[in-house]
């Protein structure tokens, strides 16, 4: 096997690896290199999250305990932040930043100590592409740290480390959200069929990976998207996987939407006309011939000639025969 550049390579420059290390300098270069591309804004900073199953995948050349290491160091040294945007409770994937402005501040007292030779040498090799770099995060970002990864590495996507003839498949930490979902579907399926096989819960939560990544899809429509096919009586038995659900997620909305406004429409009145019409009949009106030893003739003509009024109302007789 050649060892010798026939895959994406790792990048890291021998003076941001001078300044805090080979390890730190590797992760913090890979890190810089996926929030350049990342759209996870928040609280005015762009983030990535992975899990450290995933964070692995990417130095396999470490254990994940000297993986784990090498991020800390990296948060004790304030240069990497660490937050927490899991929608989901049990989800544990930690969020990351770089707090550019601690990298800058090491980057000055290191040229300070080196009597700022390393400066000038650094200075006249900057490209107007660092300079877009450093603008692009609204900071002065220092020039080990603008030059962006190269395009062999931007080249090795999630979906690329997973194609024909590659090792490297990418493993969910059970953990995280895209597991997570994925398992509740299991669940939800297992209610219904005890019997059904256990699925391969790695692929189950890359579908689910896909669907938020590819389609857009947030954690919150996912879970509801679950949930509704699995009540429903015919989709319960053909969304048996997370594949398939991405498969039919937009027929599902559809479904759901169209439900939805049936039920939101004004229901036309129940017709009810002989409950209607039965309850003009009086109390009295059967009684006729209760309690009535006193009842005179008179009485007795005005009370037939009433019933006979409201037999023709209710059309079980002609009014003129009340007469």
């Amino acid at each position: 096997m050649n060892l010798l550049i026939n895959e994406p390579p790792l990048q890291v420059l021998p003076t941001l690896a001078a300044e805090i290390g080979l390890n730190n300098a590797i992760v913090l270069q890979q890190v810089h290199y996926w929030l350049r591309v990342s759209t996870n804004n928040r609280d005015g900073h762009k983030w990535v999250y992975k899990t450290i199953d995933e964070w692995h995948e990417e130095f396999p050349f470490w254990s994940k305990r000297t993986l784990e290491r090498v991020i800390q160091s990296l948060e004790d040294l304030e240069i990497l932040v660490a937050g927490n945007y899991n929608k989901l409770k049990m989800d544990r994937t930690k969020w990351y930043r770089i707090k550019y402005e601690t990298l800058h501040k090491l980057h000055e007292n290191a040229n300070r100590q080196n009597g700022g030779m390393q400066t000038a040498k650094m200075t006249e090799s900057k490209t107007a592409n660092c300079q877009e770099g450093n603008r692009h995060f609204g900071v002065n970002v220092p020039a080990k740290m603008a030059v962006p990864i190269t395009r062999e590495y931007t080249e090795t996507t999630t979906e690329n480390t997973q194609r024909k003839g590659s090792s490297r498949k990418r493993v969910y930490d059970e953990s995280s959200v895209h597991y997570q979902l994925a398992y509740r579907l299991y669940q939800k399926i297992l209610m219904d069929d005890p019997s059904f096989k256990q699925p391969n819960m790695n692929t189950w939560a890359d579908s689910i990976r896909l669907m938020m990544e590819q389609d857009s899809r947030t954690v919150e429509q996912i879970e509801y998207l679950i949930d509704w096919s699995q009540a429903n009586p015919f989709w319960k038995s053909n969304i048996l996987s997370t594949k398939k659900l991405r498969e039919k997620a937009t027929t599902l909305i559809r479904q759901i939407k169209a439900d939805k406004a049936k039920e939101a429409r004004p229901k036309a009145p129940t017709s009810n006309y002989r409950k209607g019409r039965e309850e003009l009949v009086p109390e009295w009106f059967d009684k006729r011939h209760e309690n009535n030893s006193e009842e005179t003739s008179e009485q007795a003509t005005d009370f037939e000639a009433k019933r006979r009024e409201i037999l023709a109302m209710l059309g079980k007789e002609p009014l003129e025969d009340a007469k």
